[in-house]
């Protein structure tokens, strides 16, 4: 994925649609790409081959699909909403198996009483980690409904929601949870294998650390640099090689620490002060941040400079997603946009 290159990536093809996206991923084969549509309830499959998308799209009115996870099969997804406001409150939170080859329910993994904010399939099996707004994170088995795990975070349910997120290996899986007072965040890394006897690491990821690197970094003011320092974080992602993660912010701010000390190693600042919008690109040499001006930056990961502005959005970037197996990357406002070289 040369970003250096004057004319690439570009637009290879636009699937529109009439609502925002909220979630997308890519099936580990790279031929498919899911968008889901909170607004229309509807999830798109994309073809990422030739560029389209199966029509008409899914729709599922009873779960308000807010985010959308791929499995090992690739007709087959997990995805989680709001729920049917005719079932009761403490069961609406459930996570759907869905098989889009025959648009049938598989399977419901019930046991959260909040929204589901995150699912995380694990890339070595069927296991998947869902985070949720009631203060805990559930490992699951696609196997079966009932969870295998659960981890309660301290907390009242005016703290932060947890994040959880697997490696790209599927051994090791991380655990956010907030500071007291506000000074940072933990970042607790498990064995998948032997989550029983709690994390092995434990990564401090400190106020001041990020104005530190705010300072290293990027040019802020004294308020910004304020604001962003306490910024939450809304998404986790590990590199393929599993020694760098990348997490967004409330604030519009991403930032790539160590994967093994947890220091900061670069920050990257959108031009929205919505929730980040980011990703590596599947050669782990490049940031990709969505912009609330439809354009998109991309940054070189070890020396933090922006190498490419791209433009092509009507609207702000809600979500950015780089192929696992092709030089591809997507980008979706209400219009899903597949970029090639």
């Amino acid at each position: 994925m040369d970003f250096s290159l004057p004319s690439a990536p570009a637009v290879g093809a636009v699937i529109p649609s009439r609502y925002e996206a909220t979630s997308m991923c890519y099936h580990e084969d790279g031929k498919r790409l899911f968008v889901a549509y909170e607004g229309g309830s509807l999830l798109q499959a994309i073809d990422c081959t030739s560029g389209s998308a199966a029509k008409p799209a899914f729709k599922c009115e009873d779960e308000q699909i807010h985010c959308v996870e791929a499995t090992h099969h690739e007709e087959c997804v997990l995805i989680a909403g709001k729920g049917s406001p005719t079932v009761p409150s403490n069961q609406r939170s459930a996570i759907t198996y869905w098989s889009l080859y025959d648009n049938k329910i598989l399977r419901k993994f019930r046991g959260h009483t909040d929204q589901i904010t995150k699912i995380s399939m694990s890339p070595a099996d069927d296991t998947f980690l869902s985070s949720s707004k009631d203060r805990t994170v559930r490992l699951w088995s696609a196997q079966s409904a009932g969870s295998l795990a659960e981890l309660k975070l301290p907390g009242d349910r005016t703290s932060k929601d947890p994040l959880a997120a697997f490696d790209s290996t599927g051994l090791v899986f991380a655990v956010t949870a907030k500071m007291a007072e506000n000074q940072g965040q933990y970042l607790h890394l498990y064995d998948a294998r032997n989550y029983g006897v709690g994390a092995f690491a434990e990564l401090k990821i400190t106020r001041d650390d990020i104005e530190k690197a705010l300072q290293s970094f990027v040019s802020v003011s004294p308020d910004q640099l304020s604001t962003f320092s306490q910024a939450d974080l809304t998404s986790l992602q590990f590199n393929t090689s599993g020694n760098k993660i990348l997490a967004g912010t409330d604030r519009g701010m991403s930032f790539v620490m160590d994967g093994f000390e947890g220091t900061i190693q670069g920050v990257f600042v959108s031009t929205s002060q919505r929730p980040a919008v980011s990703c590596f690109s599947s050669d782990d040499k490049t940031v990709l941040v969505g912009n609330e001006d439809g354009s998109i930056t991309c940054w070189d990961v070890e020396t933090g400079s922006m190498m490419k502005r791209l433009d092509g959005h009507p609207g702000p970037v809600q979500c950015i997603a780089s192929n696992p197996k092709f030089a591809q990357f997507a980008s979706a406002c209400t219009q899903t946009a597949l970029w090639t070289w």
